[in-house]
């Protein structure tokens, strides 16, 4: 089982001024949708408002076969996220996340891990606003910590920096690198280092993403240039696909989650998490991140994140 733990809030997306669509959205959430698409077992931590907002959320990832068991029902008011798709497809937000649902986890709400273990949790994945906004950050991170101690679990955390949130960089520099040291996979896009080291756009990331990488694993995605992949600092490349763009909504969401999947699938995930990930070979690494591109191309090419099933991955890889 793949566990998701963060947010899941509501984009208020506008294509036109003034005419807004509420949908389900968060990184994490739609982590977690992606993998219930595709048909992994996975499961759902979030905490999930009462409201009317909130039961859109738990109504959207139920009847896509999400597993909300270890949700929580929570009785602050949902997040909310104003989306605006530009002409190229590319959503910029603002959010309204003031004591909201998803930010006020206490130790108590999150499972032992006596409970990770009855379950079988071969990983964790983490990150964006549900690793970004207090107080519950810091709650999940020491819940990740005492993970970590245990070698048990494969422990993945997908950057999916928000400047639009006004975070100090400084701050949040210290926040992900702290962060990064409990990981072993590590995933950025190249946009999100570039304002995490304040770097003019296109600059070349090697250098950071290699030392990232020293005994773990780094994807660092590069749009429709494709994905790099750092294996204890050597990298690998792999291609984009050529996609007629309608928005990008939800891609890099699917593309870890389909990569995560791809893992579980090679039996890469689990007990002893680097020495698995260290001696995938490299042909195994270079074929999950073409899954995991061919997921978020399609992605790209649907409106909003609407992920596709294995089958749809399949046939676009063939």
């Amino acid at each position: 089982m793949i566990v998701v733990i963060g947010e899941a809030l509501i984009d208020l997306i506008s294509k036109e001024p003034g005419n807004y669509e509420a949908v389900v959205g968060g990184a994490n959430a739609n982590v977690a949708l992606a993998l219930a698409v595709r048909g992994q077992k996975q499961a759902f931590l979030g905490r999930i408002s009462s409201d009317s907002f909130g039961q859109q959320i738990r109504n959207h990832l139920s009847s896509h076969g999400v597993n909300l068991q270890y949700s929580i029902s929570a009785k602050e008011q949902s997040t909310l996220a104003v989306a605006t798709i530009d002409s190229n497809g590319v959503a910029s937000y603002s959010f309204y996340t003031k004591d909201t649902a998803d930010w006020g986890w206490t130790p108590e709400e999150l499972p032992s891990l006596t409970k990770l273990k009855e379950l079988g949790v071969q990983a964790i994945q983490y990150g964006c606003l549900g690793m970004a906004i207090g107080p519950g950050n810091k709650v999940i991170e020491d819940w990740l910590q005492e993970v970590h101690k245990t070698n048990a679990i494969t422990l993945s955390h997908d950057l999916n920096i928000r400047p639009a949130l006004g975070f100090d960089r400084r701050e949040e520099l210290a926040r992900v690198e702290q962060l990064n040291q409990i990981s072993h996979i590590i995933k950025a896009s190249d946009a999100d280092i570039e304002w995490l080291y304040d770097l003019p756009a296109g600059s070349e990331l090697d250098e950071i993403a290699a030392r990232w990488s020293e005994n773990k694993l780094v994807i660092i995605t590069r749009g429709s240039s494709g994905v790099s992949l750092y294996q204890n600092k050597k990298r690998m490349d792999v291609p984009g696909f050529s996609i007629r763009l309608v928005d990008t909504v939800g891609a890099g969401d699917t593309f870890i989650a389909t990569f995560l999947a791809e893992l579980d699938r090679v039996k890469a995930l689990g007990d002893g998490p680097i020495d698995k990930l260290l001696k995938l070979l490299p042909q195994q690494l270079l074929e999950s991140a073409v899954f995991a591109n061919a997921a978020a191309a399609i992605v790209c090419e649907r409106t909003g994140c609407q992920p596709p099933t294995q089958s749809d991955i399949n046939e676009k890889v063939s």
